[in-house]
C-alpha cells in the first residue's frame, strides 16, 4: 500500500512539473527580446602612402634645398620648398544624441605637444582635403568638414596649442589606408628671418578626433 501511494505521488510531481513547463498562452506568433549594444567610438590613425604604413618619423631637411638644387644660390632660400605629402588620415565615429536629441558632433584637432622644439620665425602648414570615404561609410556631411587653409603649427600656434583641422564629424568609417583626409605637410617662413637659427629640432604631432 506505501509503495502504491509512493507511486501516485511521483506521477503527481512529474505532472506538476510539466503543466509549469507550459506557459498555455502559446499561438502561432512566438517573440522574445533581443538587445544590440552600440557603444560610441572614435579611434584616429595617420596613414604614410609613400612608405605603405601608419606614420612614423619624418625629416624635414632644408640642406636638401639650400646647400643643393635650383636654392644652392646667395640668396635664394625656399622654405615652401620643403613639404612632405601623400599622408591619410583615416578615423571610424560612431556618435549618439545629445539630451537636445540632436547628434553629437566630433572635431580633429591638431598640435605640437607639449616638449617639442621647433624652429623659429617658421610654421609647418599642414593642408587637408576634403575627406574621401569609402562607399556606405558615410557621406559629405557625416565625415566633417576641412579647415581649407590648413592649420600652422609653430610660430602660428605654439607649442601644446590645439589648432581645429577638421569639424562636425558624425557617424562615419572613412576606410583604411588612402582614404580619410589627405594631408600634406609644407614649411612656411613667418616672422623675421633673423629668429631662424640652425640645428636638429624635433616635434611630435598629436592628432586628437574627440567631442566637439
Amino acid at each position: 500500500m506505501k509503495k502504491s501511494n509512493l507511486v501516485i505521488a511521483l506521477a503527481l510531481t512529474l505532472f506538476s512539473q510539466g503543466l509549469m513547463a507550459q506557459d498555455n498562452n502559446d499561438t502561432k506568433i512566438a517573440s522574445h527580446q533581443l538587445e544590440v549594444n552600440v557603444p560610441e567610438v572614435a579611434i584616429i590613425d595617420i596613414f604614410d602612402a609613400n612608405t605603405g604604413t601608419e606614420a612614423g618619423p619624418i625629416m624635414m631637411d632644408m640642406s636638401n634645398v639650400t646647400l643643393v638644387g635650383t636654392n644652392a644660390e646667395a640668396g635664394l632660400y625656399a622654405f615652401q620648398d620643403m613639404s612632405y605629402g601623400n599622408m591619410f588620415l583615416n578615423y571610424t565615429s560612431v556618435v549618439g544624441q545629445a539630451a537636445s536629441g540632436f547628434d553629437v558632433t566630433r572635431q580633429i584637432d591638431v598640435q605640437f605637444e607639449n616638449g617639442s622644439t621647433f624652429p623659429g620665425s617658421l610654421d609647418l602648414r599642414i593642408t587637408p582635403q576634403t575627406p574621401v570615404i569609402i562607399a556606405n561609410g558615410g557621406d559629405a556631411n557625416s565625415a566633417g568638414s576641412v579647415v581649407t587653409a590648413g592649420v600652422a603649427l609653430g610660430t602660428s600656434t605654439p607649442i601644446g596649442t590645439d589648432a581645429l583641422l577638421v569639424s562636425s564629424i558624425e557617424s562615419v568609417y572613412t576606410g583604411d589606408q588612402n582614404y580619410g583626409v589627405k594631408l600634406t605637410y609644407t614649411l612656411e617662413q613667418n616672422g623675421n628671418f633673423s629668429g631662424y637659427k640652425a640645428g636638429l629640432y624635433q616635434a611630435t604631432i598629436r592628432y586628437t578626433l574627440s567631442d566637439l
